[in-house]
């Protein structure tokens, strides 16, 4: 459980200097120069960051709150939903910041979009699709591991 504090803290510090940067560029002049579609781009990126920072900080509270600051397993459970779901939002505000810059790079909403997107679906992929595919892996091998136990007492 202390692994999993250390990498709520570690992603919040992340989100935190993410969502600090996002506000800066709001004072800056090349900020000002952004057409009104990309700033309102930003401030929805810099909205999914915020939710990101409020998922991630939840777990504490609740761990004062309802487990009165004890280890529990359900705590474990609640937490870890917690930091999978914030990666949800931190994943699109991330990628809605990509298309801003990549707007400003390439001035193609179309390649901005294909740039954002893929971004998105690396994230989402290394987040969740490759995490899932381990997960399936490693069933089907204890699946295997079980079957040839189960012949083996069976002769």
């Amino acid at each position: 459980m202390a692994q999993l504090k250390q990498k709520i803290k570690n992603t919040l510090g992340g989100a935190q200097a993410l969502l600090g940067f996002q506000f800066i560029s709001l004072f800056m002049e090349a900020f000002q120069k952004l057409p009104q579609s990309l700033k309102i781009i930003h401030f929805i990126a810099l909205c999914l960051v915020a939710l990101t920072i409020i998922l991630l900080m939840t777990p504490a509270s609740y761990h004062r709150i309802v487990e009165r600051g004890e280890e529990t397993e359900r705590f474990h459970r609640f937490a870890s939903t917690i930091l999978l779901w914030s990666l949800v939002p931190l994943a699109l505000g991330i990628a809605g910041d990509f298309y801003v810059v990549a707007h400003k790079v390439t001035s193609s909403g179309f390649v901005s979009s294909l740039l954002a997107a893929l971004a998105m679906g690396i994230l989402y992929g290394l987040w969740f699709g490759y995490p899932l595919q381990q997960r399936k892996a490693r069933e089907r091998n204890r699946e295997q591991i079980l079957s040839v136990d189960a012949q083996s007492w069976s002769r």
